[in-house]
């Protein structure tokens, strides 16, 4: 069955996936920037209270971690990303190779929409005074 399965569709429906991934990650940044579009509100209301105020500042040191976390992670999948682009090169003709290339520029996105998403988190928070 598996046998017959065309490599092509197989690199197709794998950047399928992770833009579902993307598309699943904006949902939930649009979720956490309304929690913290409340939390500015309520700043501009002066009506924060002890707790929000813990919140904010736990929450800045848990994005900047996960901030310099994926930034690591970046640093070391760059590399990894261009040896398998070689080996796409390598082993398929130019065509083949573009193809599961998209892979690569799928997932390469992702993990720029991570970094940009804690940095973002990490600004709009440190914009509530606490």
């Amino acid at each position: 069955m598996f046998e017959n399965l065309p490599l092509e569709l197989v690199s197709n429906l794998i950047s399928l996936i992770v833009i579902g991934l993307i598309i699943a990650k904006f949902v939930s940044y649009k979720k956490k920037i309304a929690v913290i579009e409340g939390l500015c509100q309520l700043e501009e209301d002066k009506k924060l209270t002890p707790e929000d105020k813990e919140f904010v500042s736990s929450s800045i040191k848990e994005y900047e971690i996960l901030q310099a976390k994926q930034q690591g992670f970046n640093k070391l999948m760059y590399p990894a990303f261009i040896l398998i682009a070689g080996v796409f090169f390598i082993f398929f003709d130019f065509a083949e190779a573009m193809i599961h290339i998209n892979i690569l520029v799928v997932t390469y996105i992702y993990l720029f929409i991570k970094t940009i998403h804690y940095k973002n988190f990490i600004n709009l928070l440190r914009k509530i005074n606490i």
